[in-house]
């Protein structure tokens, strides 16, 4: 078996899509998220206190996880076809 960057890329992508979204699911579970959870970099925003900040925070925390979940099957299935030999 080759070495293959491109699938080690998607599968890098694929584990950081699950760290965000084990970390969405804790964040809606306390009911206190930050924009950008991931990176922790932010005033957080409370279910509570201010609901519209808490869900633009949430939706955009979503969708950078399902970016990175797009990048990492696409770059899996691009090093099937890339460097992938029978």
């Amino acid at each position: 078996m080759e070495f293959n960057p491109v699938r080690l890329l998607g599968f890098a992508m694929l584990a950081l899509a699950f760290c965000c979204a084990w970390r969405a699911r804790l964040d809606l579970n306390a009911g206190e998220t930050r924009w950008f959870g991931w990176a922790r970099l932010a005033i957080p925003a409370s279910r509570r206190d201010t609901p519209v900040r808490f869900w633009a925070a949430m939706t955009l925390n979503i969708a950078v996880l399902l970016l990175f979940t797009l990048v990492g099957a696409f770059a899996l299935r691009a090093g099937l076809f890339r460097l992938g030999r029978p």
